[in-house]
C-alpha cells in the first residue's frame, strides 16, 4: 500500500486535535533530529497552504561540546523553510542538581518550559512536538517495566493540554523516507546510542529482539495497545470525576474528606482513581505510590477502621473518623497558647499562620477561613487553644466545644492545637471550621491567613 505523504498525515492529525485553521499560530519544537526536522518541514508546507502561522523553537541544552552546531543547523533550516525561529539555552546540569534528579528529566522540564514561554510570547495556541509511533512503543515498554497502570500505559496522547503530537501515528521509517524524498539533512545526537540510558536499550536491544523473535510489527502493535488503553483511561477518568464530585469534598487548605461508604461501594479500579484525584487536590501526587493508594483503600473497606491513620508522602496523614477519611497535612502537637487580640490587629499563630481582626458590619456569618461575629463589650478577646468549659453556638443554642468538634469529626489529635477566638468561655469562631456566628454588642471581621511560601 502506497504511503500517504507526510504533510497529509500531519494535516489529518491537526484536524483531529482541532488545530490548523488559518487563524491559528503554532510553535514547533525543532531539535535538529530526524523526527523534528520532518515535522517542521511538513508543518511549514501546511502553513503555506492553510495559512496558519508557524514558529520554530530550538533549545540548546548545553550538554555536548557541539550543541551550538545544532542551533546553527536549526537556524539554517528555518531560514530555508521561510520560518521565524526562536533560540534559547538552558543549564540542564544545574537544573538536575537543583532538582536532585536525572539529566533526562531536567532536560525535558527545561525544554517544555522554553517551548511554553515561546508559545506565550508568540500568542500561539499549542506546541507541536515530534514524538512518533516508535517513541510511543518505547514509552509503553518503559512504563510496563516500571509497573504503570492504564493511565501510564496509555502512553503519550495526540493532544495533552497545549502540547500536540502530529507524528504519533507515523513510524520512524516513514520519517526517514520523507527526509530522503525531500533531500533534508538532520543532526544525530550521540547520546541517543548510549546504552547507559534505559530508553536507548529498549530502542536498540529490546524492540529489535521482540521484532525478530515474536512480531515483526511489534512497534505498531504496542502503539495500538497504548491507544486502546488511552481511550479506556479517558472514560474511567470521567467516571472517577463524577464519583469524586459525590464523595469527596474540600476541608480547608490542602485537606479533603472522602466518604468511606462511597469508596467501599465503588469498583476498586474506580476507587483507586478517586483516591489519586483526592490526594492530588490535598497536596499533590509527588511520592505517592500504589502502596499508598492501596493502603488508603484498605482503610475505606475495613468497617472497623475508625480511629486509624495512614501516613502519606508530603507530610500528610489520612485519618478515619465517623465514616469519613480526612487527608490533611500532619500537625504536630502544639502546647496551649493564648494571645490578646486587638481590633484592628493580627495575631501570629504557631506554625506561621495569622488571625486578623477588624471592625465589620453584620449580619453574622462564618466559614472555614473568614467570619463576621458579634463580640460582647468590655471583654478581652483572646486567640487561644480550647479550655474546659468552652461553649459554642450550635443550631440556636450553646453546646460544649468538645461536642461541636466531635460532631465536626475533627480528629482527636488535632483538637488541642486548633486556634479559636474567644471572649471568656464563649467561643466566637474556631479557625478552619465554620460555626454558628453569634450576635453581640459589636461586629468583628475575622480571617485566617496562610502566608504564601517564598
Amino acid at each position: 500500500m502506497k504511503r500517504r505523504p507526510l504533510p497529509a498525515v500531519v494535516k489529518g492529525a491537526l484536524t483531529g486535535v482541532g488545530m490548523g485553521a488559518p487563524a491559528d499560530a503554532l510553535v514547533v519544537g525543532l531539535s535538529g533530529g530526524a523526527d523534528s526536522v520532518a515535522l517542521t518541514d511538513a508543518l511549514a508546507t501546511l502553513a503555506g497552504t492553510a495559512g496558519f502561522r508557524l514558529v520554530a523553537a530550538h533549545l540548546d541544552h548545553g550538554l555536548r561540546p557541539d550543541s551550538g552546531d545544532d542551533a546553527a543547523f536549526c537556524g539554517s533550516l528555518a531560514e530555508r523553510l521561510g520560518l521565524p525561529i526562536r533560540l534559547g539555552r538552558a543549564d540542564v546540569r544545574g537544573r538536575a542538581r537543583g532538582d536532585r534528579g536525572g539529566l533526562e528529566d531536567a532536560g525535558r522540564r527545561e525544554r517544555y518550559a522554553f517551548l511554553r514561554a515561546v508559545m506565550a510570547e508568540e500568542g500561539a495556541r499549542a506546541v507541536a512536538v515530534a514524538h512518533t509511533r516508535d517513541d510511543q512503543a518505547e514509552t509503553f515498554l518503559l512504563r510496563l517495566l516500571r509497573g504503570a497502570g492504564a493511565t501510564g500505559l496509555g502512553g503519550m496522547r495526540a493532544r495533552a493540554g497545549d502540547v500536540i503530537r502530529p507524528l504519533l501515528a507515523v513510524s520512524r521509517a516513514e520519517v526517514l523516507e520523507h527526509l530522503d524524498e525531500r533531500g533534508l539533512a538532520w543532526r544525530e545526537d550521540a547520546t541517543n546510542a548510549d546504552p547507559a540510558h534505559l530508553r536507548n536499550r529498549v530502542r536498540h536491544e529490546l524492540l529489535p529482539y521482540l521484532a525478530s523473535r515474536f512480531n515483526p510489527r511489534v512497534g505498531e502493535a504496542l502503539a495500538r495497545e497504548a491507544g486502546l488503553l488511552a481511550d479506556e483511561d479517558a472514560w474511567l477518568e470521567e467516571e472517577a470525576r463524577r464519583l469524586a464530585a459525590a464523595i469527596v469534598r474540600p476541608d480547608g487548605a490542602d485537606a479533603v474528606v472522602l466518604l468511606q461508604a462511597g469508596l467501599r461501594a465503588a469498583p476498586r479500579a474506580l476507587a483507586r482513581r478517586v483516591v489519586r484525584r483526592a490526594l492530588g487536590e490535598a497536596g499533590g501526587l509527588l511520592g505517592v505510590s500504589t502502596r499508598h493508594v492501596e493502603g488508603l483503600l484498605g482503610l475505606a473497606r475495613d468497617p472497623a477502621s475508625s480511629g486509624r491513620s495512614l501516613a502519606l508522602p508530603g507530610g500528610r496523614i489520612a485519618h478515619v473518623r465517623f465514616g469519613e477519611i480526612r487527608v490533611a497535612p500532619r500537625t504536630g502537637r502544639l502546647g496551649p497558647f493564648a494571645y490578646p487580640l486587638e481590633v484592628p490587629g493580627r495575631v501570629a499563630l504557631p506554625g506561621g499562620r495569622l488571625i486578623e481582626a477588624r471592625t465589620a458590619a453584620g449580619p453574622a456569618a462564618s466559614n472555614m477561613e473568614t467570619a463576621v461575629v458579634g463580640a460582647p463589650a468590655g471583654e478581652t478577646l483572646l486567640v487561644r487553644t480550647r479550655r474546659p468549659g468552652d461553649r459554642v453556638a450550635r443550631r440556636g443554642r450553646e453546646v460544649s466545644l468538645r461536642r461541636y468538634l466531635m460532631e465536626r469529626r475533627v480528629p482527636a489529635d488535632e483538637r488541642e492545637g486548633l486556634p479559636l477566638v474567644a471572649a471568656g468561655s464563649r467561643v466566637l469562631w474556631v479557625a478552619g471550621h465554620p460555626v454558628e456566628a453569634p450576635a453581640g454588642d459589636r461586629w468583628l471581621g475575622l480571617r485566617l491567613v496562610t502566608p504564601e511560601k517564598p
